[in-house]
């Protein structure tokens, strides 16, 4: 049986490891940059700064919590459960070393310095330099076409003139910002409802259901209704990821209208399940059909007018 202060070991040696890791890391790349900046200076620091600013940013937009009342970590969760099943009687049940994900929260200190800790551990996987360079642009007061970007999101609903002019006054001034600012943005928006929407509701789910089957009692309704809402804002960023697509056509507008009409669907099921949820457990078979079918009949509408739509842009070539 591991003693009982094993978790407390455990937790200041993964804290050592950290602060051995960062110290390594630190050591070799304070070396290279030293040597670098000997031989090189300003062609190796410019670049360097660019990747500094823009590492900042993302890994700040993907990674940083800002809800300080609730201050869960999925890391900090994930490690505490694994020294309660270390430190764990071996006859005492499973849901007894695995408290609800919901309940767990960091202290305001420790809240507040993992974020900053993320930043410096894993800012540099977010470096850009074409993103930096961007931004130092930008701030210096020169023109990216920022304020053109909303422009994007009439384009897959009107029919442009057949020259040019169309694209030179609407699609052109744009271009800038849709190269270089809005492909990072939009991946670490992308990540952050990964982690913080989808990862952290899956790991609620998971959790509630081990606390309530334990007390006899699952609420699957309840953990279906957050399912459906993940499910459903996943779809609607999908539909909104499609507005900045390389290839604009003539169907892009009912693909994103159905993707966008399917996800809020999942939202409005997930609402009205979340109410019936405080009185029923389960998700009676006739709503699994419903669901099932509405998002069927979805997807065959959209699918019958996209190709009648190709067949009447075939027609008029």
């Amino acid at each position: 049986t591991p003693p009982p202060d094993a978790g407390k070991y455990i937790r200041i040696g993964i804290v050592a490891l950290i602060a051995i890791v960062a110290f390594v890391l630190v050591s070799s790349q304070a070396v290279t940059l030293f040597m670098n900046v000997e031989e090189f200076a300003d062609l190796f620091i410019t670049p360097l700064y660019l990747a500094l600013i823009s590492a900042l940013i993302l890994s700040a937009v993907a990674l940083v919590r800002v809800n300080i009342v609730k201050r869960h970590s999925i890391l900090w969760y994930s490690l505490s459960t694994a020294i309660g099943f270390i430190n764990r009687n071996q006859t005492s049940a499973v849901s007894e070393n695995i408290t609800s994900f919901h309940d767990h929260k960091l202290s305001v200190p420790h809240f507040v310095i993992w974020q900053i800790t993320k930043v410096v551990l894993f800012g540099a996987f977010f470096a850009n330099v074409m993103f930096g360079f961007a931004i130092m642009y930008a701030i210096d007061g020169n023109d990216l076409g920022i304020e053109n970007i909303p422009t994007i999101f009439s384009l897959p609903f009107v029919t442009p003139p057949t020259d040019y002019s169309f694209a030179t006054e609407k699609v052109i001034p744009m271009i800038p910002s849709l190269l270089v600012l809005v492909p990072p943005i939009l991946a670490v928006i992308g990540l952050r409802l990964l982690l913080f929407v989808g990862v952290h509701h899956i790991y609620k789910v998971i959790t509630s259901y081990i606390q309530d089957a334990a007390g006899g009692k699952p609420k699957w309704l309840n953990y279906t209704s957050t399912l459906e809402a993940i499910a459903g804002m996943g779809i609607i960023w999908s539909a909104f990821n499609m507005f900045f697509v390389d290839n604009i056509d003539y169907n892009t507008k009912y693909a994103i209208g159905g993707t966008l009409v399917i996800g809020f669907a999942l939202i409005a099921f997930s609402i009205f399940d979340k109410i019936r949820s405080r009185i029923l457990t389960h998700m009676l078979k006739r709503d699994v059909y419903i669901r099932i079918f509405t998002i069927i009949a979805i997807a065959v509408v959209v699918g019958i007018a996209m190709s009648v739509n190709t067949s009447v842009a075939d027609a008029k070539k």
